[in-house]
């Protein structure tokens, strides 16, 4: 191993974190063995004898919870004895069965992770299950990796992945109807032509013209599912780049889903959720009456919105995530675990940069030769 390339063992010093252990586990039938829910056949699996059970749907309808009772109504029983695990440095908090060993933070690899009392949270009421395996993750991010044209070499040849982790990422949804009363200025050109004396010459000319108008209405939308992060350990900007997640055929929650897996804790609040969700809304509804009022030229003199029967829920949504040191800097990448796409933080070798900067100024200066002998 070198210095340059780390796996996740080798970046903190061993720390043993000991955590009483629990019953709430799926034992297999056949054999008392652990099973774990299996991507390839979504349902719960044996890996001992093999044997696999269905995955039950209880219910199919999807509990979406008012705003302002959200604490108080929403259920926190996720279905089996889970607890909170805190990281000491980066912050992290995740779900995870009771009878869970801590070994390390799955967001910064860190081994100073402690068992807590916070409160695992309100529970999900609905989730994207992971569809592809640990195994195909690793295989995709290492097929991504070597089409990093910049990525060092030695860093493709000697990453090794050997604990790359299966973890549900917490999102907020919510839902509002809006009645927006709005004053506003709708411009539209009108043309005229003129004539002038330009070097001598009569030149005729189109000008354009704005005749501007007041206008005010209301705008009314209801707006579904505004899917918003509530975790602060991955990137939004990551997330964005990994494809997005089908959540209009979301399965409801069942304990058996994270069989095998963890769930992050989400790390900001409802209202804070909601800020985040009602300015995104805000964005649409500036579009929605812009659309409305129509014209050429817009301008928003002032409006008033009311935000009604605002609605919640909470989901999960799945990533294989890992990280890998190089040169003292840790990076991280993540897989949708419903659909394999990659995205990823990586380093740059700097002599392969300079030598394209040196390329390209080789070949502008051979056309810039070229061009003026031919003149």
């Amino acid at each position: 191993m070198t210095k340059d390339v780390l796996i996740e063992e080798d970046l903190l010093e061993d720390e043993s974190i000991e955590i009483i252990e629990g019953s709430h586990q799926f034992p297999c039938p056949s054999c008392g063995g652990k099973m774990i829910f299996s991507p390839e056949n979504q349902s719960l699996t044996c890996h001992y004898c093999g044997n696999t059970l269905d995955i039950a749907s209880e219910s199919t309808t999807i509990i979406e919870y008012s705003l302002s009772e959200a604490e108080a109504l929403a259920d926190h029983n996720w279905g089996q004895e889970k607890m909170v695990i805190h990281c000491k440095q980066c912050g992290g908090q995740t779900v995870v069965d009771s009878s869970y060993k801590a070994t390390n933070c799955v967001f910064c690899h860190s081994n100073h992770v402690i068992p807590q009392t916070d409160s695992v949270g309100i529970k999900p009421e609905s989730l994207v299950p992971f569809k592809i395996t640990d195994s195909e993750a690793k295989k995709r991010f290492k097929t991504w990796l070597k089409k990093r044209f910049y990525a060092p070499r030695k860093l493709k040849n000697q990453l090794k992945l050997d604990d790359v982790k299966g973890i549900y990422i917490p999102f907020f949804t919510y839902d509002s109807d809006t009645y927006t009363a709005y004053k506003a200025r709708r411009g539209d050109y009108y043309y005229t032509t003129r004539t002038r004396r330009v070097n001598g010459k009569t030149v005729t000319e189109r000008v354009r013209h704005t005749r501007w108008r007041n206008v005010s209405g209301v705008f009314q939308h209801y707006y579904d599912d505004v899917l918003i992060n509530s975790s602060k350990k991955v990137d939004d900007k990551l997330i964005s780049k990994i494809g997005g997640f089908n959540i209009t055929s979301l399965a409801s929650y069942q304990p058996e889903y994270l069989a095998g897996y963890m769930a992050e804790r989400y790390s900001k609040s409802l209202k804070d959720g909601w800020d985040e969700g009602r300015s995104r809304v805000d964005q649409w509804i500036y579009q929605g009456i812009r659309d409305q009022v129509g014209g050429d030229e817009f301008r928003l003199v002032d409006h008033t919105t009311n935000y009604g029967d605002v609605k919640f829920k909470h989901l999960l949504l799945p990533l294989y995530m890992a990280s890998f040191m190089y040169r003292d800097k840790v990076y991280q990448f993540i897989v949708n675990g419903a659909t394999g796409q990659v995205a990823s933080q990586y380093p740059k070798s700097v002599l392969k940069i300079l030598g394209t900067i040196v390329l390209v100024g080789f070949v502008v200066a051979m056309i810039l030769y070229y061009l003026n002998n031919m003149a």
